[in-house]
């Protein structure tokens, strides 16, 4: 099986729910959106990084745990250009539903808003080395909550997942 063909592209509609799809549309010269980065969460401030991914994410790769960030939404802009792997799931009192997770292939030109409180799978690239800008609240004990999973979770099976759904 080949990981990037049988997952979804990353579009607006399907990953509306979760957050934002980042990318220039028309022919403005900018093209804005909203995000919950800026609003003013009491001992926070924004926060910006650059990350870098070394390698390329496996076939055999197997998610094991989820994170969401409670004060702000979190932004990641790719800045070389490669397809990066979107995952995120539903929450179930407070720990991520893993039996819920969708995952997306994000095309080279596209960024990713996740909103505030959304379990989401950490940054995995197609190609690499690859470097992203993230931005997101930070300040508190709480900023980034990790939650490990009972048990690893196949990428393959969220692929086919994905696959199904689409049918």
């Amino acid at each position: 099986m080949s990981l990037p063909a049988s997952l979804p592209s990353l579009t607006e509609e399907a990953f509306a729910p979760y957050g934002k799809v980042i990318r220039h549309k028309g022919q403005e010269r900018r093209a804005y959106f909203s995000s919950d980065i800026g609003d003013d969460v009491t001992g926070t401030s924004v926060t910006s990084w650059v990350s870098r991914i070394a390698a390329p994410l496996a076939e055999d790769m197997a998610l094991t745990s989820f994170e969401r960030h409670p004060h702000t939404d979190q932004l990641f802009v790719p800045l070389s250009g490669q397809r990066f792997l979107v995952v995120v799931c539903d929450d179930a009192n407070g720990k991520p539903a893993a039996d819920t997770a969708r995952a997306f292939m994000a095309e080279p030109g596209t960024g990713v808003l996740f909103h505030r409180n959304i379990w989401h799978a950490g940054m995995q690239t197609f190609d690499a080395p690859a470097e992203f800008v993230v931005m997101m609240r930070k300040g508190l004990p709480d900023d980034d909550v990790f939650v490990d999973l009972d048990a690893p979770l196949p990428l393959a099976t969220i692929a086919s997942c994905a696959t199904e759904r689409a049918l």
